[in-house]
């Protein structure tokens, strides 16, 4: 039976469009998050350097590689919206050196924070949602037992086109490898900054969220298109897509540990600045509780 008269087409049309739009507004929440916060205390420097070379190799490496248009196009979006993040890094870290940081997103110690939050009379609010907390925890931990950018391709546009083994197609090859080793790296010493810190605050769990989904989905609508399939050399095919195979679905294990971070770990120190930031309403959350 064909490959085209199976359900696999749809899947991977389906999966295809989930990880286009997905990963196309991956980034925004944490824009918006951070210009909320108005501090970068929580992002971690290596982090969006690394993210921000993978998505300079990338685009260099889709051109050489004479990957599809589109996908050069989106890395070129990916590549704008890093450069928006960097500079809010610049703003709100180097500039204004985290000073402008609004309530519940000040550097603190958490000992500092727990007295804030008990002294103002929310221990019995945040003793409530943290027996939540524990329960959601549970519920994350039984079901699952950290921006590799997805370059997204449907089922009608998943080919292999030949081209000339010349020295660009070379140096493409190495600049896309480069790139996927770039962002399936950078969540790495993001995680370590959250371990030190002992929070994920100033990460949009949107974010990750967002990256997670269309990573994952981008694998899937890759395996299950007819290209793929219908393949005479499926080991030539795969190996021509690899750099963006891995650098998404690399990724996938590093997505998981951050939200392990941040609703198990750290979801104590989530819900003190939480309720720190909501100071004018906690009487009437004591209230409700």
């Amino acid at each position: 039976m064909s490959c085209s008269h199976t359900i696999l087409p749809h899947v991977s049309t389906v999966a295809g469009t989930v990880s286009f739009l997905s990963s196309f507004i991956a980034q925004i929440p944490q824009l918006l998050e951070t210009y909320a916060d108005k501090t970068v205390e929580g992002l971690s420097p290596i982090f969006l350097l690394a993210w921000l070379l993978g998505d300079i190799t990338s685009v260099i490496g889709a051109v050489l590689t004479h990957q599809l248009a589109f996908q050069v196009i989106l890395a070129l979006y990916f590549l704008v919206n890093d450069l928006f993040i960097c500079g809010q890094y610049y703003y709100y870290g180097i500039l204004h050196q985290n000073k402008l940081a609004t309530r519940g997103h000040e550097a603190m110690p958490v000992e500092e924070r727990i007295a804030t939050v008990r002294s103002r009379g929310s221990g019995a609010v945040l003793d409530a949602r943290l027996k939540r907390k524990s329960w959601l925890a549970s519920l994350f931990i039984f079901g699952n037992g950290a921006h590799g950018f997805p370059l997204i391709l449907s089922a009608a546009s998943l080919t292999v086109s030949p081209v000339p083994p010349d020295n660009s197609m070379t140096i493409g090859r190495i600049l896309s490898w480069a790139g996927a080793m770039c962002y399936v790296g950078a969540r790495i010493p993001q995680l370590i900054k959250n371990y030190h810190r002992k929070s994920t605050d100033g990460l949009s769990p949107f974010l990750f969220l967002n990256t997670l989904l269309a990573n994952t989905t981008y694998t899937l609508s890759i395996f299950t298109s007819c290209a793929y399939l219908g393949s005479e050399d499926k080991w030539a095919f795969a190996m021509n897509e690899m750099p963006f195979i891995v650098g998404s679905a690399g990724t996938i294990v590093f997505d998981i540990i951050y939200f392990y971070q941040h609703y198990v770990l750290y979801a104590e120190d989530m819900l003190l600045r939480e309720l720190e930031a909501r100071g004018e309403e906690r009487e009437p959350l004591i209230a409700a509780a």
